[in-house]
């Protein structure tokens, strides 16, 4: 790395620190809340998933003629 862009990382994390000191969200928290969603959405879809697949097994079956 250049210092360049190892200064550029140093200014990016002190300014995460002090938003995290003055309590304002940091681009670390918007990450993790992001994944927390797309984590609750997946859960949601597979159980989705599964109640449709028990239904589809518990479903009464036709009588065959």
């Amino acid at each position: 790395m250049s210092h360049r862009l190892d200064a550029q990382n140093n200014i990016l994390a002190t300014r995460d620190t002090l938003a995290e000191i003055q309590g304002q969200r940091t681009t670390t928290d918007v990450t993790i809340a992001n994944a927390a969603r797309a984590q609750a959405i997946a859960t949601a879809a597979v159980a989705q998933a599964v109640l449709a697949l028990a239904d589809a097994l518990t479903a009464p079956k036709e009588p065959q003629p």
